[in-house]
């Protein structure tokens, strides 16, 4: 007995974290989306940035790919690389695009002296 209510009470823990998150990314009520409306209105101007963004950083690491795995650069190399990767990363979250360009190109430059 004590087994079936351990089991049933697993279960109901295991399925309530999923209810919850699937009911994570819908809004509650609609005032809720009549304040959500203009933030996102707001984050549309810049989201093409972000777009081009992440597109410069996605065909970068792209490139710079078979260099990485074919084990032509140093280690220390590619530690750096995959580091300015995450800080063009991170720049291109913040929405920093002449930073993370800049950094993009360091990681070109170090992928293109590796050869």
């Amino acid at each position: 007995m004590l087994r079936r209510v351990v089991i049933g009470a697993s279960l109901m823990f295991l399925l309530a974290g999923a209810a919850y998150a699937q009911e994570e990314g819908a809004p509650a009520t609609a005032g809720a989306q009549d304040e959500a409306a203009p933030p996102a209105a707001a984050g549309e101007e810049g989201e093409g940035e972000g777009d081009a963004c992440s597109q410069a950083l996605a065909a970068t690491e792209e490139s710079i790919r078979d260099k990485l795995e074919s084990g032509t650069l140093s280690e220390a190399d590619t530690e750096k690389v995959n580091e300015l990767l995450d800080q063009a990363d991170a720049q291109c979250t913040e929405g920093d695009m002449d930073s993370a360009t800049k950094t993009l190109d360091e990681v070109k430059t170090m992928a293109t002296k590796a050869k």
